[in-house]
């Protein structure tokens, strides 16, 4: 609670300082009170001007990067915590897992748990960005 009540109150000191580096309020070299006659008005805002066409010859930008592909390793009958490091080893960072036996028990300690089955299948070619979850059993249970 006390962390929560030091970043609010460094937020607002930050908010504060910010508030003061208005560059409008610079000075001008006038003193309240006295009259800006003698002071010129701030220069206009450039113009808006149109980008120039591109020259004949140049080339287009290249289209959005996809996603990097790759093809998913055969991680059943490993410890949950080694499929994790190989699926993150060939790029795929989207991980979950699940109990297998359907006891809705969490996967805690990963070396403690071995994968069952493994969704997409070992051997499918696919986005990095894809899910990969891994069906779970206890390691000393077996796999459903």
């Amino acid at each position: 609670m006390r962390t929560y009540r030091t970043i609010a109150l460094l937020a607002a000191v930050g908010c504060l300082a910010l508030a003061g580096c208005d560059p409008q309020a610079a000075d001008t070299g006038t003193s309240p009170g006295t009259s800006t006659a003698a002071n010129p008005a701030p220069a206009a805002p450039p113009a808006a001007t149109t980008a120039a066409p591109d020259p004949a010859g140049s080339v287009p930008a290249p289209p959005k990067a996809r996603k990097p592909a790759a093809v998913v390793p055969d991680f059943v009958g490993q410890v949950l915590q080694s499929a994790q490091d190989g699926a993150q080893a060939a790029g795929f960072y989207f991980l979950s897992s699940h109990d297998a036996l359907g006891k809705n028990r969490n996967q805690v300690l990963d070396r403690n748990w071995k994968v069952c089955t493994q969704t997409p299948a070992a051997g499918t070619a696919t986005s990095t960005d894809t899910k990969i979850d891994f069906g779970t059993v206890k390691n000393e249970e077996s796999c459903p």
